[in-house]
């Protein structure tokens, strides 16, 4: 399992130089392949906190499991 954080850029000036801050806004998991489990995502966003997105490849009707 690894972990993304999921940031966006807000702009703002310091002494008279303009900075990026990142900001945090979810997180992605990703859970790779293993033995009888494809690849998945799960995001995680932060305007959504009881809500858990999960992320699988696109794949034709006939190519899916029976678990997709």
């Amino acid at each position: 399992m690894t972990r993304y954080n999921i940031t966006v850029p807000k702009k703002y000036e310091k002494n008279g130089e303009e900075k990026t801050a990142w900001n945090k806004v979810g997180t992605l998991v990703r859970f790779p392949t293993t033995e009888g489990k494809t690849e998945c995502y799960i995001l995680e966003l932060n305007m959504f906190p009881e809500t858990k997105f999960a992320i699988f490849e696109d794949k034709p009707r006939e190519e899916r499991g029976e678990n997709e």
